[in-house]
């Protein structure tokens, strides 16, 4: 990552990708040495404004990033995407992009198909001696594929598999033709969802009750190189396990909440020459939330995110709006102490 900035730098716009690296919420080790910014930030507004937990819970077409053993689980047709400015206020045309659609075939399981894209904006490059050399865009684009399915009636397991490709500088712009890599990676994630009926919950009547577990190691897969392999950054590999709790009164309302905890798999060389543990060498982000849902048509959430290395601290909160097969949701995230909040949007649908 730091050839990246280096690189950017030359061309103009070193300033664009450290400031979305700051924007990124990821771990600051895995920030700091890793490549692939837009696969460390978390699609689906409703995951994001509940606090984060969702690899726990995983039930929408956003669950190939989260836990692709969600897909096990869900049923028909589902579709999801996602918008985001990363940097409001700096640059309008930073921006991030996330399309998911996936299906049930029966025998199989969840299969899904995704597509992310990260614009780091349009920027000028300059010669050595700062004379114009013409105008150019950056991006990072990944397709990914994944499958869900049942191992045992109330445990998923799935696998994401993921083309990343990053466009820094067309290469007459960048030197000894530097700007442009590709790579893969794989999310492998597990969900164990236990579910009971009850006659009553709180004197409000039957209420289905669901509690999930996720485990998900993300990104795992060969280094991105922008030159050759002595200039290469690891893929942002990640541990996340989350725990859900919920409980829903048909026609009436639901409650969620739950409990996450990331790690970065990112190791840092400076680290690895110390007597530092595994715990030591890497430093963990917390969150957690809730979610309440009136009548399945209106929801509101509250979470909070603890990056205490990356000085990303503070209150997540949303809301969301569905009305039968479609629905529209809203959540405010921070960010570094220096940047302010980022709001995100998504879309759901699904179809029987």
């Amino acid at each position: 990552m730091r050839f990246w900035i280096q690189l950017l730098q030359r061309i103009g716009v070193g300033a664009v990708l450290a400031v979305i690296l700051l924007a990124t919420p990821s771990l600051v080790l895995a920030a700091s040495t890793a490549g692939g910014a837009s696969l460390q930030i978390p699609p689906g507004a409703r995951a994001e404004g509940m606090g984060r937990f969702f690899n726990a819970v995983a039930d929408d077409a956003f669950s190939p990033w989260w836990n692709p053993a969600g897909l096990a689980f869900m049923r028909g047709w589902n579709a999801g995407l996602m918008h985001a400015r990363l940097v409001p206020g700096l640059a309008d045309d930073v921006y991030y992009e996330y399309l998911g659609v996936s299906n049930y075939l029966a025998g199989w399981g969840g299969v899904a198909g995704t597509l992310t894209y990260l614009s780091y904006g349009t920027s000028e490059a300059t010669s050595t001696t700062t004379d114009p050399l013409g105008t150019f865009t950056s991006f990072e684009v990944s397709p990914s594929v994944a499958l869900g399915t049942a191992i045992l009636p109330n445990l998923g397991f799935g696998i994401n598999l993921k083309l990343f490709h990053i466009n820094l500088a067309p290469e007459e712009f960048a030197r000894d033709g530097a700007g442009k890599g590709t790579t893969f990676a794989v999310d492998i994630g597990s969900l164990y969802l236990w579910k009971k009926e009850l006659t009553s919950f709180f004197g409000s009547g039957p209420a289905q009750m669901q509690a999930g577990l996720g485990v998900t190691v993300s990104n795992l897969g060969p280094d991105i190189a922008l030159v050759d392999n002595l200039e290469s950054d690891p893929m942002p590999r990640n541990l996340k396990v989350g725990f859900s709790l919920g409980a829903k009164v048909p026609e009436s309302y639901s409650v969620l909440v739950g409990l996450s905890l990331e790690k970065s798999l990112v190791f840092e060389p400076i680290l690895l020459d110390t007597t530092l543990n595994f715990f030591d060498r890497h430093e963990v982000l917390l969150s957690g939330g809730l979610e309440f849902g009136f009548v399945d048509i209106a929801f509101a959430r509250l979470g909070y995110l603890y990056d205490d290395p990356g000085e990303i601290k503070g209150p997540t909160f949303g809301a969301g709006f569905h009305l039968k097969q479609f629905g529209f949701d809203f959540a405010s995230i921070p960010q570094h102490k220096t940047l302010n909040r980022v709001s995100k949007f998504s879309i759901i649908a699904r179809f029987d």
